[in-house]
């Protein structure tokens, strides 16, 4: 009778160890770990409303992603790009307008001021957004090619010509634009090519990612432009 309970007692141990087990199991299944790289400003982007997005990748070689959620713990300060160790939890029942995952800061790897080589100023742009206009909505073409050989910077503001200096800090993402001085026909779309020219002469800093060069001013984007092909 004693060596029946004892193995009835062995087998209900041996049940709960395996129900904890397959729970352990169950629950890493539900959470992974992963690095991500997080970019220096925040974008802005569309989920179930207009909202700012941080930049996002797993990889140096990969391009950035909009990311439209939160990560638990991590205090984003703008002009800063950072590792982070994060642990990405799966949600249960989450809504179909809601991200799938809730996510975790672990820990900050790195944090470094953005410094990026000013080569990477180096191209013609075209104009898609002006403090949220956008110049072609209204077909105004702007332009801006930086050559940093010469230190300028010249365009299109809309019918007008530019053309202006460039003044940079070395190791560092603070830039000026300087001297700006166009040509002077009236426009038909005047008032977004004085908005641009204005804009201009305030940015102090640039961000390039992917295809797309951000030109701030007091750690808010009020110029977008995509490179030109």
């Amino acid at each position: 009778m004693k060596y029946i309970a004892s193995l009835a007692l062995f087998s209900l141990i041996l049940a709960a160890c395996s129900f904890k087990a397959k729970q352990k199991s169950s629950n890493k299944e539900k959470e992974q770990i992963s690095t991500f790289f997080i970019a220096p400003y925040k974008v802005d982007c569309m989920g179930i409303a207009p909202m700012k997005c941080l930049l996002v990748r797993k990889s140096d070689t990969e391009q950035w992603e909009n990311f439209y959620s939160s990560i638990k713990g991590f205090d984003f300060i703008p002009g800063n790009q950072y590792q982070l160790k994060v642990r990405i939890i799966r949600k249960e029942n989450a809504p179909a307008d809601a991200s799938s995952f809730n996510y975790e800061l672990i820990e900050i790897i790195s944090k470094e001021t953005y410094a990026p080589h000013s080569r990477s100023l180096f191209d013609i742009w075209g104009v898609v957004d002006v403090k949220g206009d956008n110049p072609l909505h209204s077909d105004c073409e702007q332009t801006l090619e930086i050559n940093m050989t010469e230190n300028i910077i010249m365009g299109k503001g809309g019918c007008n010509n530019f053309r202006g200096k460039i003044e940079l800090i070395s190791g560092t993402n603070q830039i000026k634009f300087t001297k700006v001085l166009s040509s002077r026909r009236t426009c038909a779309n005047q008032t977004l090519e004085d908005k641009y020219l204005q804009a201009l002469n305030s940015v102090d800093a640039y961000f390039r990612f992917n295809q797309h060069l951000y030109l701030i001013s007091e750690d808010e984007v009020i110029i977008k432009c995509k490179r030109m092909d």
